[in-house]
């Protein structure tokens, strides 16, 4: 169960069982495209955990992981930002609805997409990390059980 790639086995199954909770939500949206989605975004998750977990064995998720918080805090600073901006802005001058952004949205949508796809892949990787690290001290654990790793006593 553990794919060779000497992971515990609680690992998979926790895995496996959220991946099953996205196949639900597969089976009940009709949608192709949705259907595809779904399987693209599920597929990065896994890998992600599975990343996450070799990267834990390696010692280095903190440099990753910290790497894709830095990113991420960075987008959601930007936004907070941005939308005091709009608010203080509309607020003051009387508006209702910031047409302009809407219209921004729906015409270039060349660099709306990237942006959302960009931070969705963080959020997906982020998640699967997460999952990784639950399992950190049962990982380190099967890390010292191969043999691989084992360092050798003997002077080269």
């Amino acid at each position: 169960m553990d794919a060779g790639l000497g992971l515990p086995k609680r690992f998979f199954i926790t895995l496996m069982s959220l991946l099953a909770l996205t196949m639900v939500l597969w089976l009940i949206i009709g949608n192709k495209a949705d259907q595809l989605i779904i399987i693209c975004l599920s597929l990065l998750f896994a890998f992600s955990a599975i990343h996450g977990a070799l990267l834990i064995r390696m010692g280095k998720l903190e440099f990753y992981k910290n790497a894709l918080n830095a990113i991420w805090n960075i987008y959601t600073a930007c936004a907070f930002i941005y939308g005091l901006y709009i608010m203080i802005n509309y607020s003051a001058t009387g508006l209702k609805n910031p047409e302009d952004i809407v219209k921004m949205a729906m015409t270039e949508t060349f660099i709306i997409l990237p942006v959302i796809i960009f931070l969705g892949v963080i959020c997906i990787v982020r998640a699967g990390y997460s999952v990784a690290e639950t399992f950190k001290s049962q990982i380190i654990q099967s890390r010292k059980k191969r043999a691989e790793y084992q360092q050798s006593t003997t002077a080269e």
